[in-house]
């Protein structure tokens, strides 16, 4: 009886003490560097030369739209002189002459700790690049140099207290990307690609400037390696036009406030950590179907940056993987949705051949644990396919 009665006391003591939660491995928040790096890109727009037209065509369309960008012009149209703005403009200039974007620097910038940390960055080094020998190397000291300039611009015009000032804002805009994430999604994207990453982050940055048509948006997604495991984050612009009203001193919306592109966006660029460094042994496979990208259908993927069928090939594997995810998550509604959007109105004509082949790989778990074993079939959809099919379906 005795014995009977300690081992109840005990079993009740294990079911009172509190069950340890994994770690969330998804958060929504934003960057001080990567905003104070747009913001720089911002004064810098009178002194670019490389796509001058394109950028003053963004900084007038989005300050219309985009509370924050107003704010920032309207506390700092006054440095549009001043060393950051002319440093900055030389740094565009030149990441395109070496033939990056600025998407570059978002790894750069997320690699170091944050500027109100009092931490001076460290001097920059590419982990990967197309780059060789002295070119980059002269990179690589043009970044670490860029660095010190926009981390003492942030100290010097103290920039942090532009953020606090609009912490209600960046909040706003955190809680509408929170609101309409799906929950589980990042063990669906580990099912999925047999893979898994540390964290994933969604960073708001309100302070990039995109032209937004039908609540498009720009996203930019980084991976960041760190002790051997891997960070992937989603840099997400504004996608919900929000009409400045100058007598407002607060704003009930932030930009962000649309469910499917919150969807797309973050499921689609933490996608591509998934699928771009595992294509890379695969040049030459897609390059055999390269005559697919037919004069067609370059015309169609030109509004949306992609140039190359290699990128076609890429973004068309990464929509599988959002369609997939949203199956495996069993909800019918979001996936089918996506078919049709990506398909019919995004052009990724060989989704429904893709999604018939994946099923294949989605039986088989034990033939392909992961979703990169199984690559070589599904580059074969494409180079079964023919520029006549391309072509047909683009009428």
């Amino acid at each position: 009886m005795r014995k009977l009665l300690t081992l109840g006391i005990l079993i009740l003591l294990l079911s009172c003490q509190e069950v340890k939660k994994q770690p969330e491995k998804f958060t929504v928040t934003f960057n001080k560097n990567i905003e104070t790096y747009f913001l720089a890109e911002i004064l810098s727009i009178n002194h670019i030369k490389t796509y001058k037209q394109w950028e003053e065509y963004k900084l007038k369309t989005c300050k219309s739209y985009q509370p924050i960008v107003d704010k920032a012009l309207t506390a700092f149209d006054n440095l549009t002189q001043n060393k950051i703005a002319i440093e900055t403009a030389k740094l565009h200039d030149t990441l395109i002459s070496f033939g990056y974007g600025n998407d570059a620097m978002m790894e750069v910038l997320l690699e170091q700790p944050e500027f109100d940390l009092l931490q001076r960055p460290s001097d920059f080094k590419f982990s990967q690049t197309h780059l060789k020998g002295n070119k980059k190397k002269i990179l690589e000291n043009i970044i670490s140099n860029y660095l010190q300039v926009l981390y003492n611009f942030y100290h010097t015009e103290n920039i942090d207290d532009f953020f606090k000032k609009n912490t209600y804002f960046y909040n706003g805009a955190i809680h509408e990307v929170q609101t309409h994430i799906p929950k589980g999604f990042t063990d669906a994207i580990e099912k999925y690609y047999g893979d898994s990453r540390e964290k994933y982050v969604v960073l708001v940055s309100p302070m990039m400037i995109w032209p937004i048509e039908n609540n498009e948006g720009r996203g930019i997604g980084p991976t960041v390696q760190k002790d051997g495991k891997k960070n992937v984050y989603e840099i997400m612009s504004p996608y919900v036009q929000i009409p400045i009203n100058s007598t407002k001193k607060k704003y009930d919306q932030f930009g962000f406030d649309y469910q499917p592109r919150a969807r797309v966006l973050t499921i689609h660029e933490f996608g591509h950590s998934f699928v771009n460094s595992e294509l890379e042994n695969y040049h030459k496979q897609i390059d055999n179907s390269s005559r697919l990208f037919t004069k067609k259908l370059e015309k169609k993927m030109n509004s949306k940056g992609i140039q190359t069928w290699n990128v076609y090939v890429i973004e068309s594997l990464v929509r599988l993987g959002e369609i997939r995810i949203a199956e495996i998550q069993k909800d019918k509604e979001r996936a089918d949705y996506l078919r049709n959007y990506h398909t019919n109105l995004e052009h990724f004509i060989f989704l429904p051949q893709l999604e018939e082949k994946i099923i294949e790989f989605e039986n088989d778990r034990k033939k392909y644990p992961m979703w990169k074993d199984f690559i070589p079939e599904l580059l074969n959809v494409f180079e079964n396919g023919t520029p006549e099919f391309i072509n047909e379906k683009l009428k």
